[in-house]
């Protein structure tokens, strides 16, 4: 095997997050600044007491008030951030994201390719234990990753290790995936949250009992903290792990109270009554206020979220590049960010955000409504037609399929605006029937292009496998694909992935709206904590002073 050192997939990014100290930038949930050509928003707002100027940490318990419910502890079995959030303060994998989306080690000392990108051998550190004792070694890796991929196990997370074609156990120590076809981003799937390890004594409980809830009691992981209880509605709480592996990342604080709070302003009251330490995420319309807030700090982000307007192109409506286009220029994306996302947001330029690995931003569709009228008279919709848009029921994603309505009504579509509950909304979509127009958001958890892009993009995506709900099939782009994900060369792969956003976003199968600024919020006296461009919140370093 040909060691290709950790090639392109350890993430350059230089810049990405924003942490903003209070009064200062904006960042994190999912927006992007109003030029659609720039450069990520990435400031970094040095946090002076982070950088060990403050006072000697001092333990204490901090608290955090999330918007809603966990879904689980199980990494295998989560597809939330917020149960992301709580899981990476007691999980953790073979390598992690740090807060520029660069890859970094944690569980594997290192890692390399095979020459022709179809494996990868992580090389384990250790001496590292789980919470019950059991030792962290090359077989618990296989175990984990044959168990959630095992599709008889029901795990939310099997298709994502779908390209895993076999786990082998080199020594104690080293581990070799192997991939059903070449898979230069093995390293970025692997650093992902749902590749976190729990107990191989867990495992073994669930698979003598089936009715064992590794949802519930299986959070047995070697991160810093260690589970101690959920209470439903109330709160989950972990507890420093004293026999931590790792000294300089040891927790600071002796417990984490994670509160689910609903109602975005109880969250941001708690926070100012200091019910609660750090509130995530936080509305736009309260952020402009919570900057100017002396006890408060806000911290703001260019996140990976991208907002579009997905069309089914099996709606013969949808057929003619001409409308695309149209619908892409009448929508006014810059007033979209200013009044529906309070300024906290950036155009789309790319079928991905520019925090994600491999971007490469297009020439915006700008908003032109005598441009778009041609586009449409030419395709021979002059007096337009009827359309349905679906959209989760959210009070976000409904101001934004309200405001789009009314644009599109302009070049004489006539919108019908449909609200479901998201778990609903998914159904329809995965199902493939009846689909016309959607509200989409999306973010790749792998932080890099081709997850970014493949899922939505490529022909073999369709329903009911996979992303790809609008039917979209350009087998150029298929060829494309395969080209960059076979080759673990850095720049002939960003090359074809910068070719394959052009194509895409020249070829309009979506209307590209915007990415929308991550946003949390904390008191002064909370230090050591960042969000990642996914909007998952970092908390394992927190101090209180």
């Amino acid at each position: 095997m040909k060691k290709v050192k950790a090639s392109w997939m350890a993430l350059a990014l230089s810049s990405v997050l924003v942490l903003a100290a209070c009064g200062g930038e904006e960042p994190a949930d999912t927006g992007e600044d109003d030029t659609g050509t720039d450069e990520p928003q990435t400031e970094e707002t040095e946090d002076e007491g982070d950088e060990g100027e403050g006072e000697a940490a001092s333990g204490g318990d901090l608290t955090v008030g999330i918007e809603a419910e966990p879904t689980s502890m199980d990494p295998h079995n989560t597809t939330d951030g917020n149960s992301a959030t709580i899981q990476s303060t007691m999980m953790e994998g073979l390598l992690r994201f740090n807060e520029n989306m660069e890859i970094v080690p944690v569980l594997a000392e290192d890692y390399d390719y095979s020459d022709d990108a179809t494996e990868i051998t992580f090389y384990l550190r250790e001496g590292v234990t789980f919470h019950d004792g059991t030792e962290f070694n090359a077989e618990a890796v296989k175990e984990n990753i044959d168990f959630v991929r095992d599709t008889d196990n029901g795990m939310a997370r099997s298709s994502f290790f779908s390209f895993v074609e076999e786990v082998i156990v080199e020594d104690d120590y080293t581990v070799t995936i192997v991939a059903d076809e070449p898979n230069s981003a093995m390293a970025s799937y692997m650093a992902h949250s749902s590749a976190a390890f729990k107990s191989v004594e867990e495992l073994n409980k669930k698979l003598e009992d089936p009715d064992y809830n590794l949802d519930r009691e299986g959070a047995v992981g070697t991160g810093p903290f260690q589970f101690v209880e959920w209470r439903d509605s109330e709160h989950v709480v972990v507890e420093k792990f004293d026999d931590y592996w790792n000294e300089e990342e040891a927790a600071r604080v002796d417990a984490i109270t994670f509160r689910p709070v609903q109602e975005a302003s109880t969250r941001v009251n708690m926070l100012r009554t200091g019910e609660v330490d750090v509130i995530t995420p936080i509305p736009t319309l309260n952020a402009a206020e919570l900057e100017n807030e002396e006890d408060l700090d806000l911290y703001t982000g260019s996140s990976t979220d991208l907002y579009y307007i997905g069309m089914n192109f099996q709606n013969e409506n949808y057929d003619d590049l001409k409308v695309r286009q149209a619908m892409n220029h009448a929508v006014d994306k810059d007033g979209l960010i200013a009044q529906v996302l309070d300024g906290y947001g950036q155009v789309a330029d790319s079928a991905i955000a520019p925090a994600v690995y491999g971007y490469a931003g297009q020439s915006v569709y700008e908003y032109d409504l005598e441009l778009a009228q041609e586009l449409m008279d030419e395709a021979g919709y002059e007096d337009g037609f009827e359309a349905t848009l679906w959209t989760r029921n959210s009070t976000e994603f409904l101001s934004v399929a309200e405001y789009v309505a009314i644009q599109l009504a302009e070049i004489g579509i006539d919108v019908e605006v449909e609200a479901y509950e998201s778990g609903t909304l998914f159904d329809m979509l995965d199902a493939g029937e009846g689909t016309d127009l959607w509200i989409g958001r999306w973010s790749p958890g792998t932080g890099e292009a081709d997850y970014g892009l493949r899922p939505n993009f490529a022909s073999d995506r369709v329903p009911p496998n996979f992303n790809n709900s609008g039917f979209y099939v350009n087998e150029e782009l298929d060829v494309m694909f395969d080209d960059a994900i076979s080759t673990p060369d850095e720049d002939e792969a960003m090359e074809t992935y910068a070719e394959i956003q052009q194509v895409i976003y020249e070829d309009a199968p979506w209307v590209f709206l915007h990415i929308p600024d991550a946003l949390i919020a904390k008191g002064t006296n909370v230090h050591g904590i960042y969000v990642l461009p996914s909007g998952a919140v970092h908390l394992n370093l927190a101090e209180i002073r």
